[in-house]
């Protein structure tokens, strides 16, 4: 048959020899597979080791170690020179195979012993609002008279810390978790590792301490904030100002009444401030879960918090009531702390359970 003038010749699909795109089946299947090992092998050590102490000193039978990817390589070609030397019967061939393979046995010995006897101890964990980064601090101490080289200390499967201990010295570091929800944040687990001193193996320890953290629920905005009037005279709903005493100045707020204004310190220093007066035999007040009915739990606690802090930042004697709980009336740090825990704890039971 003739081709017709000014048709155009499909073209057979050219194979991409450069720049392909295309994705690896096998590579995706080894990936997983990898995935797989890796997990039934963290289970397997912590069915093995346990829970561990907030205080613990590493032993010798719990560090593993095995060849890294330079490693391997490291092995073949020392294993395909030895080849060669028994080929060729060359002797210098087998002197330098031996000579390599001697490094390679020294160097297990010294990437495990960089990890044997080291101390680490979990400080607390400050709590911070949902949101915010949660930070764990560690003390690493080494108690030996070597230098630990190219330590790394993190969460397992996330970028560590690089750390490096002389003799008899300790450091500090700090793990951090991103937060989103109020309660108590579990840890995942603690992977100490270190590819001393050639990078040809690497010696690593699991460490399950079962740690937890507390996040404070977020406040609500301004919009959603349940008091009203002026925020100097109404905290959580009940009127705390008083007329009795002095108590200081403070900066002028919008609704602030003109007479509290300070004039004379507005005249001397161009700051408007304003003159705070309480009662000595005002009463506690009780910031209860009813006064905020809301069929949103979440929205409900965020009011309840803002209530709190407004409390705290006025300096008053107050108390929470929530269901199960009840922090009696206070005022400082600690009772801040108590009702913003109480809050955060609101309505959970336990802490959630960590991926492995």
């Amino acid at each position: 048959m003739t081709p017709t003038p000014g048709a155009r010749r499909s073209r057979s699909p050219r194979p991409c020899w450069t720049a392909c795109r295309c994705p690896d089946p096998m590579a995706a299947v080894l990936q997983a597979t990898a995935t797989r090992l890796g997990r039934r092998a963290r289970r397997w050590a912590r069915k093995r080791q346990g829970t561990d102490p907030e205080s613990l000193q590493l032993e010798s039978r719990r560090i593993y170690i095995l060849p890294t990817r330079a490693g391997l390589i490291f092995a073949l070609i020392v294993f395909v020179m030895l080849l060669g030397a028994m080929n060729y019967s060359n002797n210098m061939g087998f002197a330098l195979a031996f000579f390599l393979t001697g490094i390679g046995i020294v160097s297990i010995h010294h990437c495990h012993h960089n990890l044997v006897g080291l101390k680490l101890k979990s400080l607390s964990a400050m709590p911070v609002f949902a949101g915010d980064p949660l930070q764990f601090r560690f003390l690493l101490h080494n108690p030996g008279n070597d230098t630990r080289w190219q330590l790394e200390l993190g969460w397992d499967g996330e970028p560590p810390v690089r750390i490096e201990l002389p003799p008899a010295s300790h450091r500090s570091v700090r793990l951090t978790l991103p937060t989103r929800h109020r309660g108590l944040t579990r840890a995942p687990r603690i992977q100490l590792r270190s590819n001393y001193p050639l990078g040809l193996f690497r010696a690593w320890v699991w460490i399950d301490m079962e740690l937890t953290g507390l996040v404070y629920p977020n406040p609500a905005s301004e919009a959603h904030g349940a008091s009203t009037g002026p925020a100097s005279q109404r905290v959580a709903g009940h009127d705390t100002s008083g007329d009795d005493d002095f108590h200081g100045m403070r900066p002028w707020r919008a609704g602030d009444p003109p007479r509290r204004i300070a004039w004379k310190a507005y005249a001397r220093t161009g700051q408007k401030l304003v003159n705070e007066y309480r009662s000595g035999t005002a009463q506690p007040l009780w910031i209860n879960w009813e006064s905020e009915a809301d069929t949103d739990v979440e929205q409900q606690v965020a009011r309840l918090t803002r209530r709190v802090l407004q409390a705290d930042a006025g300096g008053w004697n107050y108390g929470l009531r929530i269901p199960g709980s009840t922090v009696a009336p206070g005022h400082g740090p600690k009772q801040l702390h108590e009702c913003l825990k109480a809050l955060a704890l609101a309505g959970q039971r336990n802490p959630p359970e960590r991926t492995t």
